[in-house]
């Protein structure tokens, strides 16, 4: 029996922040794993797990036709060198490639990880309306395919694939984020205060709302100076809606009580700091700092949007404000800042959702009984 597995995503250090641990799972119980992804420096950290690693020149957020041709034709030889029976294709621009070559294989089966629809979804111009609705058309012909199976990870991707690429309720399974190891992130006791301390953790991109949090902050701490806030995160230069250098630079010369601090390998380190977990964001499929966040026991402060509503529920665990609403995202941090019974009882609220069906033990779970159903 073929048990080969390939997981194809678009960068490395995704793979080793998200799908890692089913990886090794996957290979604990006898799969033979492959990874094929692009090198930012990190295949080396791969291939230490014992994966055979493949480099691909896969331009992340690229939607030309000529580099899915380019695209099409490397995971076309990885395929045939590693005989993959099953491909996990985790995030949209792996999908459309995936969906491209195997499109008439009828043998190799497909996993469609939609990890959320990302930035093209949310741009509404022209061109990205053309692109929209190209895409559209190849997810309806390969989420079609009877060897196909789709993965969301919220209530509203699922009713997009179902409604928008006439997807079959039956293939579509909602499992919610790629899970956090709730041992490993273990609740952590509220640091002293004051300052009441705000974390983001995240990609430092204008669609995550780090523009909204750095605004809504100035304005909370115009009324209470015993706040702060920290930044964790590198700019990502490659996304279509960058955040300037110069912008994170000069708000912290404004207010000395906002601080970047760059990529942190042990986000653990963040929560022994921070009080409160925020994210502005335009969309997700299932944000994993806010998982993290809520394995902690942290309070959470968010948009009302697809994937965050999912871990940032209103009056349970979090303050829950309208995408691009400032003012309402500085009351929420003044609410949760001076109302420290509330947000102590936020945070044992975010750890028992964590603990729930959240857990990596038990999505890891549900995604080797997808495989087996095949």
């Amino acid at each position: 029996m073929n048990t080969n597995i390939l997981f194809l995503v678009t960068e490395d250090w995704y793979f080793l922040s998200h799908r890692l641990a089913l990886a090794q799972k996957c290979k604990a119980i006898g799969y033979n794993v492959y990874v094929a992804c692009n090198d930012t420096g990190k295949i080396k950290e791969i291939t230490s797990y014992g994966f055979k690693c493949y480099n691909l020149n896969i331009k992340r957020g690229s939607f030309s036709f000529f580099s899915f041709l380019k695209s099409i034709n490397e995971v076309s030889k990885v395929l045939k060198k590693t005989n993959t029976y099953l491909l996990h294709a985790v995030s949209m621009q792996s999908i459309i490639i995936s969906i491209l070559y195997i499109i008439f294989n009828k043998n190799i089966k497909l996993v469609a990880a939609v990890t959320g629809l990302g930035t093209l979804f949310l741009a509404n111009s022209l061109k990205d309306r053309i692109i929209k609705l190209f895409i559209t058309l190849i997810l309806i012909v390969g989420f079609g395919r009877k060897n196909t199976r789709v993965i969301v990870q919220n209530k509203d991707d699922q009713k997009f694939v179902k409604r928008n690429c006439f997807c079959n309720i039956n293939k579509i399974i909602l499992i919610r984020g790629s899970g956090v190891d709730i041992h490993y992130h273990q609740k952590i006791n509220e640091p002293d205060y004051p300052p009441i301390t705000i974390a983001y953790v995240g990609r430092l991109i204008k669609d995550k709302g780090v523009e909204n949090i750095i605004e809504a902050f100035k304005l909370a701490y115009k009324e209470n100076n015993k706040i702060k806030l920290l930044l964790v995160g590198s700019l990502d230069t490659k996304n279509k809606r960058p955040l300037s250098k110069n912008y994170i630079e000069e708000s912290i010369r404004e207010n000395i009580n906002i601080e970047h601090l760059g990529e942190i390998e042990d986000v653990r380190i963040v929560w022994k700091r921070a009080h409160i977990a925020i994210l502005a964001s335009k969309r997700e499929g299932l944000p994993k700092s806010l998982l993290e966040a809520a394995a902690a026991g942290r309070a959470i402060i968010s948009t009302d949007v697809p994937g965050s509503r999912e871990i940032a529920l209103k009056s349970l665990n979090a303050e829950v404000v309208c995408l691009g609403n400032n003012k309402a995202l500085a009351k929420a941090i003044l609410y949760l800042s001076e109302n420290h019974k509330i947000r102590k009882m936020y945070g044992i609220k975010s750890r028992e959702l964590v603990e729930s069906d959240m857990s990596e033990e038990n999505v890891i779970k549900k995604i080797l009984n997808l495989y087996k159903s095949f």
